[in-house]
């Protein structure tokens, strides 16, 4: 019984041995099984990440591509992986303040460029101007010097004219004075004429009585005969003396006459002649003093001309030097404009989108 119950329990033993072993053959089988099963929904989680990494990769690198072209309208809309929606977040962002800066770039280069055309057309304008004032400066200037050569030559005219006219008023006041003398001597001429024809009046009236006087002589001559005869004889050239003594008195009174008309003459002569050189004298000084207004005038006329041309110099000075710096900046100016151009042409390579709607990405679920 003992070996029976030994062989029974060796039995029963294997028996169970077998039943665990296959127990434990089905665990391992199940195991091994589940195992399979995790390793293959492993590699189906990794395939699946990894497709949806590379649908990421493949539409960040899309969007990149668009942006690379300058499509700044190109945004992530489509669902990506967890790790990757910061990526998303981040290019539609950076997209975002992109666009918005070329718009404003653009839109700032548009009026850079308007105003740099209309400053240029200024400026062109302005050069043309500022070239025409120079030139019309410079031709003020040269009339200014010849006007200022004439006036200072007028002034010196003037300042010469009234050192004659001065001259002449001395001459004007020495001929009146001598005008004076001559009158004053013709007036003594005068008087010493009447004088003398008082004396030829008592000549004339001494040379009567003698005639008388040998008149008488001649009939008392006569009266005596021969002894009378004598004195007759003088008697008779006694007469024929005094009448050729009244004669000689008449023609001298009569000469005498005719100077004294003639002097009479010449004092109202001279008379005129002396109010004619007072009045001379008078406008000579008249003159005198409007010439020396005159000069005065011209000097100071030439002294304001002076400055006017020192300050047109001045001015012409001002004005080259503006047209140098309107030509410096007539040529800023237009490189100016050129580089807005290029500005524009650069930004006008990116696409900023007019409307609110933009370019996206389809729709993928992960």
């Amino acid at each position: 019984k003992d070996e029976v119950g030994e062989m029974a329990a060796a039995v029963a033993y294997f028996k169970d041995a077998a039943i665990e072993k296959v127990r434990l053959e089905a665990e391992a089988t199940a195991q091994r099984a589940q195992v399979e099963a995790e390793r293959q929904q492993r590699e189906r989680e990794k395939a699946a990440e990894a497709e949806a990494d590379a649908f990421a990769m493949n539409t960040l690198a899309k969007a990149l591509d668009h942006l690379a072209a300058g499509d700044l309208t190109y945004r992530i809309d489509a669902q990506l992986t967890p790790k990757a929606e910061g990526l998303k977040r981040d290019f539609n962002t950076a997209a975002d303040r992109l666009r918005d800066a070329l718009r404003g770039i653009n839109g700032a280069t548009g009026g850079i460029r308007a105003g740099s055309e209309e400053i240029a057309s200024a400026s062109d304008d302005l050069s043309r101007r500022t070239e025409q004032q120079a030139a019309s400066l410079e031709e003020t200037a040269a009339a200014l010097d010849q006007i200022t050569a004439t006036v200072r030559k007028t002034a010196s005219g003037a300042l010469e004219v009234s050192s004659l006219v001065a001259q002449a008023r001395a001459g004007a006041q020495r001929s009146g004075e001598i005008v004076d003398q001559a009158v004053s001597a013709m007036s003594e001429i005068e008087t010493s004429s009447n004088q003398v024809n008082q004396i030829i009046s008592v000549i004339d009236e001494i040379a009567f009585q003698t005639n008388l006087l040998a008149l008488n002589a001649g009939v008392e001559a006569a009266r005596a005969g021969e002894a009378g005869k004598g004195f007759a004889v003088v008697a008779q050239e006694v007469r024929a003396l005094a009448q050729r003594s009244a004669e000689a008195a008449k023609e001298i009174k009569q000469l005498i006459s005719t100077s004294s008309q003639q002097v009479e003459a010449g004092v109202d002569l001279v008379a005129q002649t002396g109010d004619a050189l007072r009045a001379i004298v008078t406008q000579v000084a008249s003159i005198d003093s409007l010439v020396k207004e005159i000069a005065a005038s011209a000097q100071e006329q030439s002294t304001g001309l002076h400055q006017v041309n020192v300050a047109v110099n001045q001015m012409d000075q001002v004005v080259q030097r503006n047209a140098a710096m309107v030509e410096e900046a007539t040529a800023a100016t237009h490189t100016l404009k050129g580089e807005a151009g290029e500005l524009a042409t650069l930004v006008g390579r990116f696409q900023v989108g007019d409307a609110p709607a933009q370019r996206t990405s389809r729709a993928r679920a992960a």
